[in-house]
């Protein structure tokens, strides 16, 4: 079985060449060793112009031992019984961004304690997400269309909460300026092709533009969020009480943003 995992949470200063030589020593404790015959692959990416294939393991932990600032490196490496009792295989990729690493065995115990032993010895791990809310999970593509209006009391707001979800890996898209009309088709189309609404609700007046376009998400089966600034008439019980409301503080629509994590990771968004 090949079991495969990849990390984003490393030592600061990790020696990789100190903890790469642990492997043969992991693996004669078990009675194998590389031979000869067998196919192994050690390469190293330098910097943008240069790059490396070592004939040997040892070749290659003295290169990144030297260049300890180099860019990437792949490794493949196989251990083995004289006889082929037992054998293991080990491919493991930097990459800048993440650790991957992947154990190929026979016997899958022996994967399983490969894996800890490198995760434990190299110091591996990943961020700590919060769980999604399987009773809630819906697992939407990262596409929002962001309703507001447009003038000079929303555009601040607005450029803040489009920064924060941007940053955070969504597309965000906006429709046109306000019209004293139905919703044109295009801004209808706009919103069709997005998984999630945002509406951003500044100031005490008239929000019928921002209620139309709520509503026609909540008919297209959008997940649709308001973010509401205190003060504003807009009610819930008039445009919907099961709208998902988060409330803010006039001119701090940054109060926003942690509730917007939150349901986020509640509902589950895919990729991120």
């Amino acid at each position: 079985m090949k079991r495969e995992h990849t990390y984003h949470i490393w030592p600061k200063g990790l020696d990789f060449a100190e903890k790469l030589a642990l492997l043969p020593k992991f693996a004669a404790e078990r009675k194998m060793s590389v031979h000869r015959d067998d196919y192994q692959r050690h390469y190293v990416t330098f910097n943008q112009y240069e790059s490396a294939s070592t004939g040997s393991f040892d070749e290659f932990l003295t290169a990144i031992k030297k260049n300890p600032r180099f860019k990437s490196f792949d490794i493949e490496i196989f251990y083995r019984t004289e006889k082929r009792e037992k054998a293991i295989k080990f491919q493991i990729r930097f990459r800048g961004d993440k650790i991957e690493v992947a154990i190929e065995s026979s016997d899958d115990d022996l994967g399983i304690v490969a894996h800890s032993f490198i995760r434990e010895e190299f110091g591996l791990s990943n961020p700590s997400f919060p769980d999604v809310d399987q009773e809630r999970a819906k697992n939407l593509q990262a596409t929002i269309f962001l309703g507001r209006h447009f003038d000079d009391d929303s555009e601040q707001p607005a450029a803040r909460l489009r920064e924060f979800l941007l940053l955070h890996g969504f597309k965000v898209v906006e429709g046109d300026k306000y019209h004293a009309e139905p919703i044109p088709e295009k801004v209808k189309k706009l919103i069709d092709e997005q998984a999630i609404y945002i509406g951003l609700v500044i100031g005490n007046r008239e929000h019928l533009w921002l209620v139309a376009e709520s509503a026609y998400a909540r008919g297209k089966g959008m997940h649709i969020i308001m973010i509401v600034e205190e003060g504003s008439n807009f009610h819930p019980s008039i445009h919907g009480r099961d709208y998902e409301q988060i409330a803010i503080e006039p001119g701090h629509v940054e109060q926003s943003f942690i509730k917007l994590l939150q349901e986020f990771r509640s509902v589950g968004i895919n990729g991120l």
